[in-house]
């Protein structure tokens, strides 16, 4: 134990002790860089530059700090806090001012953070410290290159482009094929390719304003430009904020002057470089850090609140019986001011499935990507109807055609005639075979699990998204029949129950199921929703054929449906005759739709993992329910007339 103690001793002493050495050793080197410093001379300078330039370095700080703010309010969004993001950017300015000057950023971040907002508690207050750093760091480092290599003062012009392009590349990639990452057994959802985006944006806005802050301030005589001198304080900037020495003071003033010396490409003379590194630290530092520190020891106040605030709604009301598939990928049951719609978080891109509950309007594209821009999330609609499309594509959105829905009405459906000739076939070979149909029961779900896993080997894999998987709280919210061979389990499908209408959901078979299985365990299906008065079932969707599509779209669907046994579910789903509803995705434009379709791609091919990675232990509470559809499970009778 106490070697455990001096362990931790030690731990803290060089973490906090080592950026106090780095400033001891930096301040003890400076001066011999400056051997040709008068201090009077510097205090002239000081004193002789013109109030202008005072105001303009002071503007220019205002717009560095103003972009460092932003950097707050990424972090909330990625966060889904709520709060007005006016005042998560004064808090985020504030916190910068006087965490800069205090050093230590992460802790002092965080407790000037808390101080601001105690009503989210420490560790939210951290978080958002935490994500603000990424944001910075990730920010900083395009930033920096992208200096260095828009000035060819250090390298060549050609490499730096060359080196940019490739973190612009790294980065896109990153973020469409890995934005979850994994973390003491827990999928943790990082910044997506907007969030990193902006904050690339608004650190190349900080570094270049706060540059412009120091540039002003050197007097007249000095003969560089802006674009050469800006690599160097990039270079020095950063230096100062990864030693994590309050105020960067040192490791700043020692790589500003290192890489200004006379042998560098960017000299600049010492005296007069002082002088602005004086007058910065006044402008930059020391006055936001008095004025921040100001409203940081007043009374934390009351933040005021969006003017819009998302209600949570339960799926039970949801129009769509499949809306209910968000119980596994994440999604929610969204109110927005014009109407609620399943709102599914994927990757990049918030995803809306299906139509909104209220028609689709000017409105509610609106406030959809009101709300997704409030989350760093690209807005994309999926599996919409026609007239949705529609009123999207008036409005501006790219709209194509991805699916289309296989739907039948069950108090209508029967399997007379010729075009039932094969499914009649099915039916009777599984009857014939002694299959049988009974309702889930709780001793049915050892074997279901095995008849899943078996099912998962043979077909690599189960799919996410848009589609189920085998989960045992996930069933306990299900219509589940199971088809049995002689008292075995060997099948089962489940299907979502809506308001107005069901949607076939599972499918899965043992390899020893008897020819027609599936077939008969549909049919049975149909029999009891038509015995219910049920509206419509839906046979779920297959990809579309896209004979109205042209280009790079017709033949991504087509490889779809190549590689995803389309042709298989579609002949399988066809046996029942059903009427083809088409389904569109829609997005603000070629590369959201690009961005929403990779998303979405990956979310059904490498879904996240159920209750994140925890064993799902619960034994649903089957017997009341089940019960219940005992008794609404019909007889069926099979035709014996002969298939054709």
């Amino acid at each position: 134990m106490s070697v455990r103690v001096m362990n931790a001793s030690a731990e803290t002493v060089l973490r906090h002790g080592m950026p106090l050495a780095l400033v001891a050793i930096c301040l003890y080197s400076t001066p011999q860089f400056l051997t040709t410093v008068s201090l009077p001379d510097v205090v002239a300078l000081i004193g002789g530059l013109p109030a202008w330039v005072w105001l303009t370095a002071i503007l220019f700080t205002v717009l560095s700090f103003y972009a460092v703010g932003q950097y707050d309010v990424l972090a909330r969004r990625h966060l889904g806090l709520s709060g007005s993001e006016a005042h998560a950017r004064q808090n985020g300015m504030m916190t910068v001012a006087l965490s800069q000057v205090l050093g230590f950023g992460l802790i002092t971040g965080g407790l000037v953070r808390y101080r601001l907002r105690p009503d989210e508690g420490a560790l939210r207050a951290g978080q958002v410290t935490g994500l603000v750093t990424i944001f910075f760091l990730t920010g900083m480092t395009f930033a920096t290159v992208f200096a260095i290599a828009i000035s060819g003062t250090l390298i060549d012009s050609t490499f730096g482009i060359v080196a940019l392009l490739g973190l612009v590349a790294c980065m896109m990639v990153l973020t469409l094929l890995r934005p979850r990452v994994r973390l003491w057994h827990k999928e943790i959802a990082m910044p997506g390719l907007f969030a990193v985006a902006a904050s690339i944006f608004w650190a190349v806005a900080d570094v270049v304003a706060a540059a412009a802050s120091f540039y002003i301030l050197l007097p007249a005589s000095v003969e560089i430009t802006f674009l050469s001198f800006l690599p160097v304080f990039c270079i020095a900037l950063a230096a100062g904020i990864l030693s994590g020495a309050p105020g960067g003071v040192g490791p700043f003033e020692l790589v500003l002057l290192g890489l200004t010396a006379p042998e560098f490409p960017a000299p600049i003379d010492q005296t007069c470089l002082l002088t602005a590194i004086f007058g910065f630290r006044a402008v930059y530092y020391l006055l936001p850090a008095l004025i921040a520190a100001f409203f940081v020891l007043r009374a934390p106040t009351a933040a005021p609140k969006l003017g819009v605030t998302p209600r949570y709604v339960s799926t039970h009301r949801a129009p769509h019986a499949e809306t209910k598939v968000i119980a596994q990928n994440g999604g929610q049951m969204i109110a927005l001011a014009s109407g609620t719609a399943a709102l599914w978080p994927a990757g990049n891109s918030l995803v809306s499935l299906f139509d909104p509950t209220k028609p689709m309007g000017a409105a509610w594209l609106r406030d959809f990507k009101h709300y997704a821009r409030s989350r760093n999330l690209l807005p994309v609609i999926y599996k919409c109807s026609a007239r949705n499309a529609a009123m999207a594509r008036k409005h501006g959105w790219r709209v194509v055609s991805v699916a289309k829905d296989a739907i039948l009405t069950p108090t209508t459906f029967h399997v007379e005639g010729s075009k039932f000739s094969g499914l009649r076939r099915k039916l009777r070979k599984a009857t014939s075979a002694g299959v049988t149909i009974e309702p889930l029961r709780p001793d049915h779900m050892t074997a279901l699990a095995a008849i899943d896993a078996a099912w998962q080997a043979r077909c690599g894999g189960a799919r996410g998204g848009t589609m189920g998987r085998f989960c045992r709280c996930y069933l306990a919210n299900q219509l589940v029949l199971v088809a049995e061979h002689h008292g075995t389990p060997v099948a089962f499908i489940s299907l979502h129950q809506g308001l107005e209408e069901w949607a076939l959901d599972l499918m899965r078979d043992d390899p020893s199921a008897p020819d027609g299985t599936m077939y008969l365990l549909v049919h049975h299906a149909i029999q009891m929703a038509a015995a219910a008065q049920v509206d419509e079932l839906s046979l779920a969707a297959v990809p579309a054929d896209c004979s109205d599509e042209n280009g790079i779209w017709r033949k991504t669907l087509a490889c779809l449906r190549e590689n995803w046994a389309a042709k298989g579910l579609y002949q399988f789903k066809s046996a029942f005759a059903p009427r083809w509803k088409p389904l569109y995705m829609a997005a603000p434009g070629r590369f959201g739709l690009c961005i929403g379709a990779v998303d979405l791609l990956r979310e059904v091919l490498r879904p996240a993992q159920l209750h994140s990675g925890v064993a799902c232990d619960s034994e649903p509470a089957l017997s009341d329910k089940r019960e219940a559809w005992t008794l609404q499970l019909p007889e069926v009778s099979v035709p014996q007339q002969a298939a054709q």
